[in-house]
């Protein structure tokens, strides 16, 4: 949402609760606190380095408007338009003249929501503070700088990555990450005016006032309120703190009064505990209750300030067998991660975008949501709160637990992942749907592949005691990768010789993707065991999960082979396996507390060059631009919203490379029925809400298919239409390769109709760049990029009649010499191709191609690979009639 300078004052920190008209509660709000939003008349420049302030009458200032990032990446197959990766120093400049309220002797505070990474800010040529950490918010007192005329605000945001020679954020938390770090002032900006005995404004970025539930009973509540008081008057103030709990309807249920004396200069804190009798709990998406906590400081016969924050009263409990348990009652936590893009403008989101985004994950019926992998924006726990969303909080301690290239980590490091923590908490402390607090993601995992492998166990305890401290309702948590089991290496990973972070925390998280980066969706479970009996006191969750899943890139058979996962391509099709294998097995393990998949949205991320985009993250369920909600979306809304849906898999899959598809649909209706060109196929169960149809053929040329269901008295429907550019008797298959590809050779399916062998590719992708290998003579490199070997054959539905049978062969194995694979084809039962040995008919890396005739009778064509020395060997096959 875009904020004007002529709204000139407006309510702090929220609405002000219990005052009888907004008339009224303006003019009320006015004589106390007062915020003005400075969002419009900026002016900008980029400097890659250099300390000096540019010169205010510098040409290359440009004009822009808040939230603004000078960044732009991700989202798009090549880069993205207007690409700006650039990491530097963003310099602002605005001239604004301030409003009466900020008179003297009243305080004024210039107050940042969000700014990336380490900010200086100078107002009228003086420096007026630094703040190290580009995702909470700050405030900085200039009652002593501020003139009554026209002032200069000058801000420097720099967001120099922390490995560079020289960065001053290389004690600045985050040291990396699998994010894009975008620069500049990308949220609200705004003067804060206080009267000088006010409540505590220069506390982390906090409001002053902090309040938990203390205790539910039958009857009533216990809430406990903390206010912090500030005296800056010059002089010593006798002053009352009054409290008073409001519901939604503005009576008031609870309230105290509190005196104190505030010396001069100092803050003074005040303890209550408010008794509330029949309290309406916070009870996640089922009633997400609120309340209006409103604390007044009043000191001689007038008020003096005031802050209203929404609670929540409700009670949260983590059981290592039994899982999580709101307002004494099991609730099965299941949601997404989120980051906080909204796509193309990155980090400098609107209100509205943020609307969107939630409106989004609670379509899909989630319930809880995961915000990585640092603090967002207070608008975003406010969202949480309203609509019930349990929430996973977190501060940027992720990957290494130091500064690049040392050893353990520095005091300056220290002290900063320490106010990271401070900031997150004292500034959302009332939040009710925040469950816990996060400590860290996957500490050290970039220990695996560098020799600094700093000891993570004691920063980790030392902020798990202070998480505590500052917040003993809440536990302190993280999640952990790659040695969570110690002694035992994670499937996939070199070696898993960390320190055990979860040895620091009570409760935590693990990210774990079988099926994709290692091992199979079926080893999901199994670990998650394994993990649960090591660790059988603490309560256990699964904090990452998930696949890649490209928009133009597609798969007959998830299963044909293996998936490039750090590479190209990712058909969308394998990103839903992963989820509809995943799922089920998180879902029946009542000892997790909760499961987050991984992402709602794709992302930005300038070291990754996957699927069918750059720079981007590709395994959101929704799209980067928010326009498409990908096949795995759908599975989740069947399992997780109970609104009767319908949804056929496929609509993006258009131009079909087989002349049979295995179709599917997800619903959470019982059945579902079939059509295709207006031939009813008949009904199928819906199995894990998941609707299949197996070997449907398709005609030449346009399929019109349909699925249609029933549930609760709705009819639902969709449908989609699929062209086939072939007859029934074609097919291109890519031997080993999962996704569907368009060649020179004309469109080729996936590895389908097999069985038996295995699927192994040319080309893997990984950590670090490496030469791809080239096939030579190939006629085009797509048609060798796999392989399917072993003992194994392939089993496809023909008419009757002849064709021709064409093979494409590599050898690769550089080393390979003649006589060391040997093999035969055999189709209808004949030896057609004898003895075939590649190295010694073709050389090793070279294309070889061999067409041969066969019969088919009998509706079916059976083509079969037998070793006879090594592993039998094909990269695509290809049948044609004669």
């Amino acid at each position: 949402m875009q904020h004007s300078w002529g709204a000139a004052v407006m309510v702090a920190i929220t609405l002000c609760a219990g005052v009888p008209s907004p008339a009224m509660a303006a003019a009320y709000v006015a004589k106390v606190r007062t915020e003005a939003v400075l969002d419009q008349g900026w002016r900008f420049l980029f400097r890659q380095d250099g300390s000096a302030e540019p010169g205010a009458a510098d040409p290359a200032w440009r004009a822009v408007t808040l939230p603004h990032t000078w960044n732009r990446i991700g989202g798009h197959i090549d880069k993205a338009p207007g690409y700006d990766d650039r990491r530097g120093q963003g310099w602002y400049q605005l001239d604004f003249k301030a409003p009466a309220a900020a008179a003297k002797p009243r305080r004024s505070w210039l107050q940042f929501d969000g700014a990336s990474i380490v900010t200086d800010v100078w107002l009228n040529g003086s420096k007026v503070g630094t703040h190290r950490g580009g995702v909470s918010g700050f405030r900085f007192d200039v009652s002593d700088h501020l003139r009554t005329g026209t002032n200069r605000l000058m801000v420097r945001t720099d967001n120099t990555a922390p490995e560079t020679k020289g960065s001053a954020t290389a004690e600045t938390l985050p040291m990396g990450g699998d994010w894009f770090m975008f620069g500049g002032l990308y949220r609200k900006v705004s003067l804060v005016t206080s009267d000088p005995l006010h409540l505590e404004l220069d506390d982390h970025g906090g409001p002053g006032v902090y309040a938990r539930t203390l205790q539910v009973g039958d009857s009533s509540a216990t809430v406990e309120v903390v206010a912090r008081v500030r005296n800056d008057t010059g002089k010593a103030e006798p002053a009352t703190v009054r409290y008073a709990l409001l519901d939604a309807a503005g009576a008031v249920v609870a309230s105290a009064s509190d005196k104190l004396q505030v010396r001069s200069g100092a803050s003074e804190e005040r303890k209550v505990t408010l008794a509330v009798p029949g309290a309406r709990l916070w009870n996640g998406r089922a009633d997400p209750y609120l309340y209006r906590l409103k604390v007044d400081v009043l000191a001689a016969g007038r008020l003096r300030d005031t802050v209203t924050r929404n609670i929540g009263i409700r009670t949260m409990r983590f059981d290592p067998d039994g899982g999580f348990f709101l307002n004494g009652k099991r609730l099965a936590l299941h949601g997404v991660n989120r980051h906080q893009e909204s796509g193309e403008n990155g980090w400098a989101g609107t209100d509205e975008e943020l609307a969107r985004d939630y409106a989004l994950i609670t379509e899909i019926g989630a319930n809880t949501v995961r915000l990585a992998h640092y603090q967002h924006a207070q608008a975003e726990y406010d969202l949480a709160d309203r609509l019930g969303l349990v929430v996973w909080a977190e501060i940027p301690l992720v990957n290494l637990t130091a500064p690049h290239g040392i050893a353990a980590a520095t005091p300056a490091f220290i002290e900063n992942a320490e106010t990271h923590l401070r900031e997150l908490i004292r500034q959302n402390h009332h939040h009710p749907s925040i469950a816990a607090w996060s400590i860290a993601n996957e500490p050290n995992l970039m220990g695996l592949w560098s020799p600094l492998k700093p000891a993570t166990l004691p920063l980790l305890r030392r902020l798990a005691e202070l998480s505590r401290d500052e917040d003993p309702s809440r536990p302190a948590v993280l999640a952990s990768c790659c040695g969570t089991i110690p002694g035992e290496t994670t499937p996939g990973e070199k070696q898993a010789g960390l320190d055990a972070p979860p040895e620091a925390v009570d409760v935590f998280g693990v990210n774990v993707y079988a099926g994709w980066y290692y091992g199979t969706t079926g080893d999901l479970g199994k670990y998650l065991d394994r993990v649960h009996a090591h660790y059988p006191a603490k309560s256990l969750s699964v904090t990452e999960y998930g696949a890649g899943g490209g928009l133009t890139q597609h798969s007959d058979n998830p299963l044909g082979g293996p998936v490039n996962a750090m590479g190209r391509p990712h058909p969308e099709q394998f990103q839903a396996h992963v989820h509809e294998t995943s799922w089920p097995q998180l879902r029946d393990r009542h000892y997790l507390w909760g499961t987050w998949l991984w992402n709602m949205f794709d992302f930005s991320s300038p070291s990754r060059q996957e699927g069918d985009l750059t720079d981007t993250n590709n395994k959101g369920i929704v799209s980067f631009d928010r326009s498409v909600r990908k096949e795995a979306f759908y599975f989740y809304k069947a399992h997780w919203n109970p609104e009767p849906m319908l949804y056929l898999a496929g609509h993006r899959y258009t131009r079909r490379a087989s002349p049979f598809a295995d179709v599917k649909a997800y619903s959470n209706a019982a059945e579902a029925r079939l059509t295709v060109n207006g031939r009813d196929l008949g009904t199928a169960a819906c199995i894990e809400r998941v609707c299949r149809w197996r070997r449907v053929a398709l005609a030449k040329g346009d399929n019109v298919v349909e699925v249609s269901a029933s549930l609760a008295g709705r009819d639902m429907r969709d449908r989609a239409v699929w062209q086939r550019e072939e007859g029934p008797g074609t097919y291109r298959i890519l031997a080993g390769q999962v996704a569907v590809t368009d060649t020179a050779a004309g469109l080729h399916g996936s590895d389908d109709f097999f069985t038996g062998g295995e699927g192994q590719l040319l080309n893997r992708a990984g950590f670090g760049k490496r030469p791809n290998k080239v096939v030579g003579g190939a006629q085009d490199q797509g048609l060798y990029q796999a392989w399917r070997t072993g003992d194994f054959h392939y089993d496809l539905p023909l008419p009757d009649g002849e064709y021709a049978l064409t093979l494409r062969f590599v050898e690769p194995d550089g080393k390979a010499g003649k006589g060391q694979r040997v093999f035969d084809v055999v189709a209808g039962g004949q030896v057609v191709l004898e003895n075939v040995d590649i190295a010694a008919e073709a050389g090793t890396m070279v294309a070889h191609e061999r067409i041969v005739p066969i019969t088919v009778q009998g509706g079916m064509a059976r083509i079969g690979f037998v070793s006879k020395k090594g592993k039998a060997i094909v990269s695509a096959i290809s049948v044609a009639p004669r």
